[in-house]
């Protein structure tokens, strides 16, 4: 059993690092083989938004005009029955790394599907298994208790990534600073935010999150998210049915997407 650990820090050795590492030796100690991509480590270039990989019909990875680091990484993940997205918290979401990563990621290994709810569906390409999926996140200084004010980053990994990569949550972590009060002034807070110490309790949850990984794997109980599985069956009934009666959507001018006349046709 494969594990892999993404982890977009740019400090190796801060608490992201940490609490991956945790997490290693939980998955490690249940049987699993766990290795780690450092993607600053890694050459990944911006998306140009070429479509290449977006306009690719046939089935497997879709190709991609960029030439780096991208096909080691997609291969690995491929071969994983799970892995583990680590970031520390930046702005209140996961790092630049990790969101140009994903974008590279989504359309190489994900397709268009049938319109869901008159928008476009997406399946995945690397359905070949379910894969466990979970996150850790290190805040620094904001404590736990307003994690909500500063995570957006670990419910948008937890929608997309199972999306993508067929996947089942198994859960995720978010590392605070663990605190008997609140700050009491401006001055104490701008401390606070450079705080980056782990406590016990946040390295045992992250082991425990590995553990767990591995145990969900061996389960063979794991359900992918999927498109369909969004969407009540009542509902996408009546969409389908509505869908068939009045056009998807219509481009400027007002006639149907499908009427269009191709560009140079009179």
């Amino acid at each position: 059993m494969k594990i892999l650990v993404v982890n977009s820090t740019y400090r190796p050795k801060g608490t992201t690092t940490e609490l991956a590492r945790s997490f290693m030796q939980g998955a490690e100690s249940s049987g699993a083989e766990v290795d780690m991509i450092m993607l600053q480590e890694k050459t990944i270039n911006y998306c140009t938004n070429c479509l290449k990989c977006y306009s690719f019909t046939e089935d497997g990875i879709a190709p991609c005009i960029l030439k780096d680091d991208m096909d080691e990484i997609i291969s690995r993940i491929v071969e994983s029955e799970g892995v583990l997205f680590a970031s520390p918290v930046h702005n209140g979401f996961v790092t630049g790394l990790m969101t140009v990563f994903l974008e590279r990621l989504v359309w190489r290994v994900c397709r268009s599907s049938s319109p869901v709810i008159n928008c476009m569906g997406l399946e995945s390409r690397v359905n070949d298994k379910v894969r466990a999926l979970g996150s850790i996140v290190s805040a620094g200084g904001m404590p736990e208790r307003l994690r909500k004010f500063c995570d957006g980053g670990t419910p948008w990994l937890k929608d997309n990534a199972t999306l993508m990569l067929h996947g089942h949550w198994i859960g995720d972590i978010y590392a605070g600073a663990e605190l008997e009060h609140l700050p009491q002034s401006d001055q104490d807070w701008k401390r606070l935010y450079f705080l980056r110490r782990l406590s016990k309790d946040q390295q045992k949850r992250a082991h425990k999150l590995g553990v767990s990984m591995v145990k969900a794997i061996k389960s063979g109980g794991l359900k992918p998210v999927t498109m369909e599985k969004l969407i009540n069956p009542a509902l996408r009934w009546s969409i389908e049915l509505y869908c068939k009666v009045f056009p998807n959507y219509r481009l400027a001018g007002g006639r149907p997407a499908e009427k269009q006349e191709k560009p140079g046709n009179k």
